[in-house]
């Protein structure tokens, strides 16, 4: 069977992308450790890469918002933030397999035979499996469209995926990499806003990229609203009692967590940490170690990396 080796939590930032040296040496800190983790999951011999995280208003919208969604056959990058439109190798024998594990233990995943991601899994991809040496299943989680699901919601689905990938027969060694978080807060209005400047973006947001006349336009306009952010909150407290919590494995406090309390806590962005609910229920039997935390106000974010290991 398919045995789970290693897992990689980290933080994304379209900054480091558009601004890398406003990083500083807490940015260089945060790459160097990002640059680690590639190493070691190419040492240990990692085969395939389960990849969890979310969309950016990129692929859906309100007119069709899947809390979960698995890639099972192509996948492609949008481009986004000066990241390359990887064509992205997925392993579609495991992906399958997760899919119908899924569907025989109460998880429906909406699945896709041509999933389009943007730079919540590309950076992830760019920083850790450039060459797309290794084949990749990918899993988007909604985390920016309200109602989200919940954090134990999350976490029972990577208790599903854990049992697809034991239950694959095959001798591949399987890696974890969730990319999302910690706090920060995202220039996107909420959906009820009632401000006149918000009206054009909620219209594309309620109806999708097929009803988008100007895509460009819109495009620049999102990318306007980031790039304009020379610097951004950071709520370091809230970010290093998340990381304690996983650090002592009370992966049970974190099932608790609702959406409001994150967003008060760790701004509308912090709620990407569901990807990382999905990973932990994946790895509960993998020791966590914090290899990295940076509060990064020019990057926008908390930006942490988080490495599981065997025992």
């Amino acid at each position: 069977m398919a045995e789970i080796v290693a897992g990689v939590a980290m933080s994304h930032s379209p900054m480091i992308m558009t601004n890398e040296a406003g990083g500083g040496e807490k940015g260089k800190r945060f790459l160097n450790t990002v640059a680690d983790m590639k190493k070691w999951l190419e040492d240990i011999g990692t085969d395939v890469i389960v990849l969890i995280s979310d969309d950016h208003f990129n692929s859906y919208f309100y007119d069709h918002m899947p809390s979960f969604t698995i890639g099972i056959d192509r996948c492609e990058g949008w481009g986004d933030w000066q990241i390359p439109e990887y064509q992205i190798p997925v392993q579609q024998e495991l992906a399958k397999h997760v899919l119908d594990t899924g569907l025989a233990n109460n998880v429906d995943f909406a699945f896709s035979m041509r999933m389009k991601v943007d730079h919540g899994h590309t950076q992830a991809i760019h920083f850790l499996n450039p060459d797309l040496k290794i084949p990749v299943v990918p899993i988007a989680v909604n985390t920016a469209a309200p109602p989200l699901p919940t954090m134990d919601r999350c976490f029972q689905v990577g208790e599903v995926v854990r049992k697809a990938i034991e239950s694959w027969e095959s001798d591949k060694k399987v890696a974890i990499v969730a990319s999302g978080g910690i706090s920060h807060w995202v220039p996107i209005p909420k959906i009820d806003s009632k401000k006149p400047e918000d009206q054009e973006l909620i219209k594309v947001l309620t109806n999708g990229r097929q009803e988008i006349e100007q895509l460009d336009e819109y495009l620049n306009t999102r990318k306007t609203r980031v790039t304009s952010l020379k610097s951004g909150p950071v709520n370091e407290e809230w970010d290093r009692e998340f990381l304690r919590l996983i650090t002592e494995k009370d992966y049970q406090a974190l099932r608790q967590w609702g959406p409001d309390f994150i967003e008060e806590n760790g701004g509308n962005g912090g709620q990407e940490i569901h990807n990382w609910l999905v990973l932990l229920g994946i790895l509960q039997g993998l020791e966590p170690e914090v290899a990295c935390y940076e509060p990064i106000p020019e990057w926008v974010t908390g930006m942490g990396v988080v490495k599981f290991h065997k025992v």
